[in-house]
């Protein structure tokens, strides 16, 4: 994946929700023995040549990492959100304010561990196509989505941001890539679908 360039690109995860269904923070997860969800993720992102990777995280989090000196590559930037209770959007909001002007930006879930280089390179070619680039398995939308420079505008600029993230992206031109990963599906949302993915080994 190194031959592509991913030039003005930039990635948010959000990690700032409270993981209740799950009872630790997901970011926490182990992916495989030696990797915790957060470790892989941003990982893929910065193996394939995203410079900028922001993982969106609240206070608590935050601390662990830094009281756990878990290991993050250089390119990694931890943002608090300060109010995890405003929500989802607010969050992405939050994240995309440290956006590098002018980038278009990958976004995902931290419970979404299956990203993978070949699914970034698929929706960084149709960059150009529309405003937001959307995997779909069976006709069914996954993660992670890539969205344009006039989306990160168009977030930064939402006063009401009790809006869902998927309502909002639909107001924007999108173009759907119809992928053979089903795991671009794949939420770990609790102990049972961490159990059923096989992932900690």
């Amino acid at each position: 994946m190194k031959e592509i360039i991913f030039g003005q690109t930039s990635c948010i995860i959000l990690s700032a929700g409270s993981s209740g269904r799950m009872g630790k923070p997901k970011a926490l997860l182990k992916f495989s023995k030696d990797e915790m969800f957060i470790q892989k993720i941003t990982r893929t992102y910065v193996q394939s040549g995203v410079k900028q990777v922001i993982v969106v995280v609240n206070i608590e989090l935050y601390n662990t990492i830094l009281e756990q000196k878990i290991s993050l590559a250089h390119e990694v930037e931890l943002v608090v959100n300060h109010i995890p209770e405003k929500g989802r959007f607010y969050s992405l909001q939050t994240g995309v304010k440290k956006l590098k002007t002018g980038n278009s930006c990958f976004f995902q879930n931290i419970d979404n561990p299956f990203t993978s280089a070949e699914v970034l390179k698929s929706l960084f070619l149709c960059t150009k196509d529309a405003d937001v680039i959307m995997p779909v398995f069976e006709s069914k939308s996954g993660h992670p989505v890539l969205f344009s420079p006039a989306v990160a505008q168009k977030i930064i600029g939402k006063i009401d941001t009790d809006i869902r993230i998927d309502k909002f992206l639909k107001t924007f031109a999108t173009k759907k890539i119809e992928l053979t990963e089903k795991r671009i599906l794949t939420n770990i949302n609790s102990p049972e679908d961490f159990s059923e993915a096989g992932l900690g080994k």
